[in-house]
């Protein structure tokens, strides 16, 4: 039997599959025909699981046991703000595991059970490969499955972990994005260098990408997005409007009852999708009310286009970003590719066209299916099946900003390991030589940015090496390798090169996810304060020189034994070494100074006694 391999786009509201087999890209059906599969889990309370839609439609009776939307929850913390502002819509129970991962509750056969997001995906999945395999008539293990860009690893490895449990080895992790780019490309026959921008609004995730065509490689020069927006939190405008009309005009608040809030926001998503192709729209209750027996509310599209303007505009704020990180003009973009289903709302074709200056965007006929369709082009690529036999398209994926860590504990200045732009798969070793004497630890904190303050960038972990032998200063070696994967996880190991010892994590490297906006500006950001950086690292490398410096004699006092003897010339070092971990930028003039009393206290004594490891005066250039 072929081994094939499936392509899977896991979305928040919907999920598809699709394969590519004899030359032709097939969508493949569900057990009900439907081409995309509500991502909806009931649980039922004589103990069975419904999947899809029709879980969706068993959840009116009982919403506390229907579950949707794992994606807003998977690989975050309980307390994590945009969780707890999910939780607030949600009609099923999330409770805390010691851990502070969220677990969502459940009632089955007068039973509470504890289902992790990891677990739900799993029974997702589940669902998804057996359709798959009746369609096909064959078992199917191997998937390529589709993440926004802007996932973090532990949101990656969560979708890893789940697929594994439901049977799929997942030959590659694919940005959303990049599989609309590679589904358009695959329908355009373009020779010539040739970039996209894709605009990638779904059901919960938006994801802008920037990506360059040339010959038969696919690049992708930058991304942005926030994995919490997109058409929940639309609709979530429109159920907040609907709130308070009922609370100002019929003093009724819906959000007492679970029941109420489940059927209100599913009549506000129609309403929604209803204004996509037609001007006006009623929302109306039956029965819901006290003392009304119908209740019917009037929507325009231009009413509903007021309530979400927020989030409308929110997305240009990102697409602009994106442009600008990418240093790529408006006028340089050859195509606009529209995918995710929220991009069929007229207001968001028009936000975007006008940002090109009128220009005509590219809409998928089925905006939902066209990642899935990528996906199954980057599954026939890495496929063995005959079958699946394809022209390969390489995809290069890039890292978007720079990873480095801090030079030294008191210096704070950025050592990059990974630049900006460096092709996925990608890795890079440094060698770390130890300061002090009593150093038994090794501790790398690692960030990701441009600016040369680590201060300015973003903190994405620590990964510490104990029981280090001692050794005089700069006698022992540590090497620290960064590696990030086709997934976009990055591991970090340090190695004591002395002998074998070694740590191993993985960061959270967030290949996206940079919604608090300081991250998003980072290359705007570096650009603007080249001047400040520039002379932020002059001063680094006198603070550095100054600190070895101060090290470096203290050192030989000890190993000398004249400690005693220039008593008041060690103390003088220790406090100097101590003021100058506190100094900043601004204290230039007095960290030179500073060296230079070290110098004409301690230059005659260095030379009198042959002082070992005491910083030239160019070191502290190769040092910093």
């Amino acid at each position: 039997m072929d081994d094939l391999v499936i392509g899977i786009d896991l979305g928040t509201t919907n999920s598809c599959v699709s394969i590519y087999k004899n030359r032709v890209i097939k969508i493949l059906e569900n057990e009900t025909g439907g081409r995309t599969t509500p991502s909806f889990i009931f649980f039922t309370p004589d103990g069975e699981i419904a999947i899809g839609e029709h879980g969706r439609k068993m959840s009116i009776h009982k919403p506390e046991n229907g579950i949707y939307e794992m994606k807003r929850l998977v690989g975050r913390q309980f307390d994590d703000p945009q969780l707890q502002k999910s939780l607030k819509y949600f009609p099923f129970r999330v409770t805390a595991s010691p851990s502070n991962f969220p677990l969502v509750s459940v009632k089955q056969k007068q039973v509470r059970m504890k289902k992790s997001p990891q677990e739900l995906y799993t029974v997702l999945l589940k669902a998804l490969k057996k359709y798959t395999e009746e369609k096909l008539k064959q078992t199917v293990n191997k998937a390529v499955i589709t993440v926004p860009a802007y996932f973090n690893v532990t949101q990656r490895e969560v979708t890893l972990e789940a697929a594994k449990d439901a049977g799929f080895t997942v030959l590659k992790l694919l940005n959303e994005p990049t599989a609309a780019a590679l589904a358009y490309y695959f329908d355009n026959d373009i020779e010539e260098t040739h970039r996209c921008l894709v605009f990638d609004l779904g059901g919960g995730t938006f994801d802008v990408a920037v990506l360059e065509k040339r010959f038969e490689n696919i690049e992708v020069i930058c991304v942005a997005g926030d994995t919490q927006l997109g058409g929940h939190d639309i609709d979530t405008c429109l159920l907040n409007y609907v709130y308070r009309i009922l609370r100002t005009q019929y003093g009724y608040d819906p959000e007492a009852d679970p029941d109420d809030k489940r059927i209100l926001r599913n009549k506000c998503e129609n309403a929604k999708k209803e204004l996509s192709t037609i001007p006006k729209t009623l929302i109306t209750f039956n029965g819901m009310v006290p003392n009304y027996n119908k209740i019917t509310i009037s929507l325009t599209r231009e009413q509903f286009e007021e309530i979400a303007d927020k989030l409308f505009e929110k997305t240009i704020a990102v697409l602009d970003k994106c442009l600008k990180m990418s240093k790529i003009s408006k006028q340089s973009i050859h195509e606009v590719i529209l995918c995710g289903g929220s991009t069929r709302i007229p207001k968001i074709q028009k936000l975007v066209s006008d940002y090109f200056e009128g220009k005509e965007l590219n809409k998928f006929v089925n905006p939902d299916e066209c990642v899935a369709e990528g996906a199954a082009l980057q599954a026939a690529m890495l496929s063995t099946c005959q079958k699946q036999e394809i022209q390969e398209i390489r995809m290069i994926d890039v890292v978007p900003l720079s990873i480095g860590v801090q030079g030294t504990t008191f210096c704070h200045n950025m050592l990059f390991l990974i630049k900006r732009g460096t092709k996925l798969p990608t890795s890079a070793s440094q060698t770390y030589i130890n300061i002090e004497t009593d150093e038994t630890t090794f501790s790398f904190e690692i960030y990701e940015g441009e600016r040369l303050d680590v201060r300015k960038n973003r903190h994405l972990g620590t990964i510490s090496l104990t029981n280090v032998e001692k050794a005089p200063p700069l006698q022992k070696q540590v090497i620290l390798t960064l590696f990030i994967d086709q997934n976009g996880i990055l591991t970090a190991e340090a190695t004591e090169t002395f002998r074998n010892n070694t740590k191993t994590v993985k960061v959270n490297y967030t290949r996206g996810d940079r919604s608090d906006g300081d991250i998003q500006n980072s290359l705007l950001d570096a650009a603007e304060n080249q001047k400040s950086d520039k002379e932020f690292i002059q001063f680094v490398q006198y603070k550095g020189y100054l600190i070895q410096y101060c090290i470096g004699v203290m050192f030989n006092l000890d190993e000398k034994m004249l400690t005693d003897r220039y008593a008041e010339l060690y103390n003088f070092c220790k406090v100097t070494k101590k003021t100058a971990e506190t100094l900043e930028t601004c204290d230039e003039v007095r960290t030179k100074e500073l060296i230079e009393e070290c110098k004409r206290r301690c230059e005659n004594i260095i030379r009198s006694y042959r002082f070992s490891d005491i910083p030239r005066d160019c070191d502290y250039v190769k040092w910093s």
